[in-house]
């Protein structure tokens, strides 16, 4: 459960956790325009969302840190979002963004993850929200032949591996149901896009966007206040259980914390007269290594070569992992082996039957 601090008089001197918020666009890039009814436009609203987000984090969990890609009305060029991102060493990047469209009737929030999902809807998104790269005078140098108008581009971003890619889903999937169920928005639903400043990110990364400011009825809500403190409010309670989700559940430990414990249960497995043969051999562990929304073929260069891949679907979402151990420690061992190998993400999963059960149901 997770423990929330009544008041801020105590900041541990290490936080548990670093979050950096990007509110899109800013200075000479407005973002989208929206109706052309209000002088405000997309980037006064991220900017003014991020900032109350931020209050919020601030004063309802003393010990996260909050790092804002700006807090003013400047520009950051994209690669300078990613590199504050990477260089804080930060858990989270929530990149914060409004969808504009066409049709004046387009509507609702979406939360999009690295990759690429076989959507025109996504590859449409994904050049919007990177066109800002053309605001920057030296964007040919600074992006290496990146081209937010060329489909090729999103292609090559697709191979990328994103060993983060399961708990930027995870977040993403807590967001839009804060948006769905607590502030009452049309649930466009979490899907992948190439978006440069989640594809380059070393951490689970999101980008959200708030809703379509070519609808009339949703550019008053954005603008308002109120609406941006709901929407302000869903993202921090979206986050809120998203820590407590990962601290009660899979939590990752230093390898030598996380050896002294394996040698604790493995000491309690040899003691414990309550665990049968049969019902330990029910119990087999395996190491994940990628998720996605789309199902991948073995031979997708994300498993890097990698023999034995399996797949499993739980939430919606396809979820690969290789081996099949009999105990924690075997896996563990594959983990390191893997994570050493370009896996960072890796992480042991158990199994009861085929079926994923929490780490708190195996038999001590």
């Amino acid at each position: 459960m997770l423990v929330v601090f009544a008041t801020a008089a105590f900041t541990p001197l290490e936080p548990s956790m670093i979050v950096v918020i990007d509110a899109g666009h800013g200075g000479k890039d407005p973002g989208n325009l929206g109706t052309g009814r209000y002088k405000i436009s997309e980037k006064d609203i991220t900017l003014d969302v991020a900032k109350k987000l931020a209050g919020y984090i601030e004063k309802n969990m003393p010990d996260v840190k909050v790092i804002l890609t700006r807090k003013d009305d400047s520009f950051p060029k994209l690669n300078t979002r990613v590199k504050i991102a990477n260089e804080s060493a930060a858990d989270l990047f929530i990149s914060i963004h409004c969808d504009a469209f066409s049709s004046p009737n387009a509507w609702g929030c979406g939360t999009y993850v690295m990759g690429m999902h076989k959507t025109k809807e996504s590859l449409r998104v994904a050049m919007q929200e990177n066109a800002s790269i053309y605001k920057e005078d030296d964007y040919v140098t600074n992006y290496d032949g990146f081209d937010p108008n060329d489909p090729d581009t999103y292609i090559a971003l697709s191979l990328r591996q994103n060993i983060y890619l399961d708990k930027s889903l995870e977040l993403g999937s807590l967001i839009q149901s804060q948006f769905r169920d607590r502030v009452g928005r049309k649930d466009r639903g979490v899907r992948q896009a190439g978006y440069y400043v989640i594809s380059y990110t070393s951490m689970p990364s999101v980008l959200v966007e708030l809703g379509f400011l070519t609808n009339n009825e949703e550019e008053d809500f954005l603008i308002s206040d109120e609406g941006q403190t709901y929407m302000a409010s869903a993202l921090y309670r979206a986050l809120r259980d998203y820590r407590g989700y990962q601290s009660s559940i899979e939590l990752e430990e230093p390898e030598e914390v996380e050896e002294q414990v394996e040698k604790v249960k493995e000491k309690k497995t040899e003691t414990s007269p309550e665990v049968s043969e049969t019902e330990s051999m029910q119990i087999a562990f395996k190491v994940q290594i990628a998720s996605s929304l789309i199902e991948l073929d073995n031979s997708n260069p994300i498993f890097q070569g990698q023999q034995g891949v399996e797949v499993y679907i739980s939430n919606g979402q396809f979820k690969y992992t290789i081996g099949n151990f009999k105990t924690a420690k075997e896996a563990h061992e594959k983990k390191r082996s893997l994570r050493e190998s370009g896996f960072k993400g890796a992480f042991v999963a158990a199994f009861r039957n085929g079926k994923r059960i929490p780490m708190s149901e195996i038999p001590k």
